[in-house]
């Protein structure tokens, strides 16, 4: 390599080994502080999974460092250069895909397949195909060595990676009213993506350039990602106790003799309950949500919401769109009195809680629901 090639490599590696090296213990501090009350099973790795896929970038920096003060011209060097880093590449993406699960706002059109019990075992085999695939062709078993086919292997898993990456930061953010940050995102998994692409070309400067600013803005996210995160944590330390709460479930029929489905519900900010009348899809499920809980003590009262990919077994809600009408119904309501209004994501956190693999509940404690005389007899 030339004297102003060597000194690029050597600056791009100690920039990564540094930055890198101070984000993710940043990272790793953030989730220190936020989980150190918790119990280990209660604590939330998604963060951790983040820290660690930018601990690999500073592992990139070392190799890159290293090979700027030793690499030859020679193919083999060269190769074995490429490989090495598509391998802490892969293992990045990897780190992504099993932090993503973790997010509280993953969008509907992917959760059935990211909070699936099967999507684990769709990172570790896609990895394992990219890292065994990357290793043979690297040691010439394969493939014969070129560079630019041990380089698409990593291309390919890292446009698997941005793809979900994409969309849950873009719910993420739209979802905790940071709209501005959304569209960022989006235009940063774009941007990111674009650099991936150009990094099969020959410019060292350009690789280099476009690596640097797209590692740099992809750390700015993931630490406005988990300031969010502190940010809702604080507002939901904020929602009422579960004993505050009180629904009562009960049907009539009204002066036409037909049958009306109603609750009343009373929340903390009102001295006194608010009629609400469903239709009656949504008010039967708003029922089983009762029963169970009601009947499921401390620990139970849960229902499970129907993955995509389900074809015989039963669920309880066949798909969220069915919690979203019961919010929808409950809302208008609610915002009639509330000032400042309340939004339907406090509402649902307010009145619902998320267990693990789509599992769902009323957060009111069992003595504060009342149901029908005819449920009850």
């Amino acid at each position: 390599m030339s004297e102003a090639s060597t000194a690029l490599h050597l600056f791009y590696g100690y920039w990564q080994i540094v930055i890198c090296c101070f984000a993710f213990l940043a990272l790793l501090s953030i989730w220190r502080h936020i989980t150190k009350n918790l119990a280990p099973k209660q604590r939330d790795y998604g963060l951790v999974w983040l820290s660690l896929a930018i601990l690999v970038w500073a592992l990139s920096g070392t190799l890159e460092v290293f090979y700027g003060t030793n690499l030859t011209d020679s193919q083999f060097a060269l190769t074995r250069y490429e490989g090495l880093k598509s391998m802490l590449s892969i293992f990045n993406s990897a780190f992504i895909l099993l932090a993503l699960p973790r997010f509280k706002h993953v969008p509907a059109s992917i959760r059935p397949v990211v909070q699936s019990d099967s999507w684990r075992w769709l990172v570790f085999s896609t990895f394992g195909f990219s890292a065994v695939l990357t290793l043979l062709m690297l040691m010439g078993v394969l493939i014969p060595k070129r560079i630019t086919l041990i380089s698409s292997v990593d291309l390919i898993y890292a446009i698997f990676t941005l793809f979900f990456l994409g969309l849950t930061l873009w719910a993420s953010f739209a979802k905790r009213g940071l709209k501005i940050l959304a569209y960022l995102a989006v235009i940063s998994i774009a941007f990111t993506l674009a650099a991936q692409i150009l990094k099969l070309g020959e410019s060292d400067f350009l690789k280099i350039l476009l690596n640097c600013s797209f590692k740099t803005i992809l750390i700015v996210l993931f630490f406005a990602l988990a300031l969010s995160w502190v940010e809702e944590l604080g507002k939901n330390t904020l929602l009422p106790s579960a004993k505050t709460l009180q629904l009562h479930l009960y049907t009539r029929k009204n002066k036409a003799h037909k049958l009306e489905y109603l609750s009343l519900l009373r929340l903390p900010a009102f001295a006194f309950q608010q009629e609400i009348s469903f239709t009656e899809k949504p008010f039967q499920l708003l029922l089983h949500f009762a029963e169970k809980r009601k009947m499921g003590g401390p620990d139970g009262g849960w229902l499970e919401i129907q993955p995509k990919t389900a074809v015989k077994r039963d669920y309880d809600i066949k798909d969220y769109n069915e919690i979203g009408r019961i919010i929808d119904t409950i809302l208008p309501k609610i915002t009639e009195l509330q000032s400042p209004p309340i939004d339907k994501t406090a509402l649902k956190e307010m009145l619902f809680e998320y267990g693990k693999s789509r599992r769902i509940r009323l957060r009111l404690a069992p003595e504060g629901i009342h149901l029908p005389a005819s449920t009850t007899a």
